[in-house]
């Protein structure tokens, strides 16, 4: 009642003199009851674990923080690692401008070969050999300037094939070292990459292969220019000569180049001088392993020079290519005379199973053939004529047939068939017994 009372708007004095006393009372009560609830409760205490809460926090925070800092360093330190490639065995900074990859090939032949000369029969019987087991490093340095060293391991021994530093001058590339001359289709064409075990005795008889020296070229969308000034190589990979100082040059043009159609021209040049009239060696064999039935012995010339013209087209999975060369050994003035040779060959290969042979525009070459189990069939044909009276009784006319098959079970593994024959005629005044040779030979090779 009394609290109905003091809710009521109009208050009489004695209502409200009522009311005041009741609240006062009701104030007493409650300031009553919550001293005695405080009485039990230590606030300081509970202060003091508060800032215990709070100095743990603090603590965590500040670990957690450490943490986050540390993979921040973590996560630059591996921006800055240098990238692997998935595809080969190359290492690239991450800037590109520092890398090395490593390389190889390894080629496995097997050979039976029977001669027959003029008057006597000679076998000469087969065997087996690690053909080519080369080793490479090859990269950049600084971005501006790159190398490559690669050793063979084969024949019982060891050769330095590649060995030199390239770089950009004045737009142009420029190579110093052990490298190969420019010259010839064939003969810049890799040999993972050729169609038949070797390439034609055309091919090693008028091009030298690799030499110490340097050279500058240029390379467009459909042409190549190089030219270099040359001495004796560390391993020229040749038996044909020996330079005092050689003057190579090569171009090359492409009308047509699309993914499978390519037409391609070229044209070569040297001219080599020779210490004390010691001119080339010339021999001839038609498998790695047969016996070389021309050989001039060291010629007497004091120069060489020799002209070369290419050619080749791929129209989908056929192909055909061909070269030409013209050469002359300069006499010494003193009795020896000028002495003249050429040598052709001609070559197709067809794809049964629709791959085509993929044109290099930078190099002007013939590259990596991208197929799995891809079969290929080739026959080439060549011809030298050595006719000329000085070279002796190594006078003569060599005529070769090859033919291949080719299995590649991927682009970097390939088995090989070769059949050859070939056919050494000598001239009446050489004296020499003519000689026929007929090989066939297989070969396993692998490259990475």
């Amino acid at each position: 009642m009394t609290s109905t009372k003091c809710d009521q708007k109009n208050w009489s004095g004695k209502t409200l003199k009522r009311c005041g006393t009741n609240l006062l009372l009701a104030a007493a009560l409650s300031a009553g009851t919550a001293g005695s609830a405080l009485a039990g409760y230590d606030v300081n205490s509970r202060i003091d674990a508060l800032e215990h809460e709070l100095r743990e926090l603090k603590a965590q925070v500040q670990e957690r923080d450490g943490k986050l800092a540390e993979l921040e360093a973590a996560s630059t330190s591996l921006a800055n690692l240098p990238s692997f490639d998935s595809r080969k065995l190359q290492i690239t900074s991450r800037d590109g401008n520092w890398s090395i990859r490593f390389g190889g090939r390894l080629m496995l032949d097997a050979f039976l070969a029977e001669a027959s000369r003029t008057g006597a029969a000679d076998t000469s019987g087969g065997g087996a050999e690690i053909r080519r087991a080369r080793f490479f490093a090859a990269g950049k340095v600084a971005g501006d300037w790159k190398y490559k060293l690669q050793i063979d391991f084969a024949s019982n021994g060891v050769a330095i094939k590649d060995a030199y530093i390239s770089t950009k001058v004045a737009g142009l590339k420029a190579i110093f070292g052990n490298h190969k001359e420019p010259q010839g289709l064939e003969q810049q064409t890799s040999s993972k990459y050729i169609t038949f075990m070797e390439r034609a005795m055309v091919s090693d008889t008028f091009a030298a292969g690799r030499q110490l020296g340097a050279s500058l070229g240029a390379s467009g969308e459909n042409f190549t220019l190089r030219g270099g000034i040359f001495t004796n190589g560390i391993d020229n990979g040749s038996d044909t000569t020996t330079t005092d100082l050689a003057f190579t040059a090569r171009g090359t043009y492409a009308p047509i180049v699309e993914a499978r159609q390519t037409v391609h021209l070229g044209v070569s040049g040297t001219y080599r001088t020779f210490d004390d009239n010691s001119g080339p060696r010339i021999r001839l064999r038609n498998f790695h392993n047969g016996t070389r039935y021309v050989d001039t012995g060291v010629t007497v010339a004091e120069g060489q020079m020799t002209v070369g013209a290419e050619a080749a087209v791929v129209f989908g999975p056929f192909s055909a290519q061909g070269e030409y060369y013209t050469s002359t050994l300069e006499g010494n003035g003193t009795g020896a005379a000028d002495v003249d040779f050429s040598g052709w060959y001609a070559m197709a290969s067809y794809f049964i199973t629709g791959e085509s042979r993929p044109y290099n525009t930078d190099k002007g070459v013939f590259g990596r053939v991208k197929g799995d189990g891809a079969i290929e069939v080739a026959a080439r044909y060549e011809m030298i004529d050595m006719e000329d009276a000085g070279f002796g009784t190594a006078a003569s006319e060599t005529t070769a047939l090859t033919l291949g098959v080719n299995y590649y079970f991927n682009p970097y593994v390939r088995a090989m068939l070769n059949y050859g024959n070939a056919e050494y005629d000598f001239t009446a005044a050489a004296g020499t017994a003519d000689t026929e040779v007929d090989f066939v030979a297989t070969r396993l090779q692998l490259d990475f």
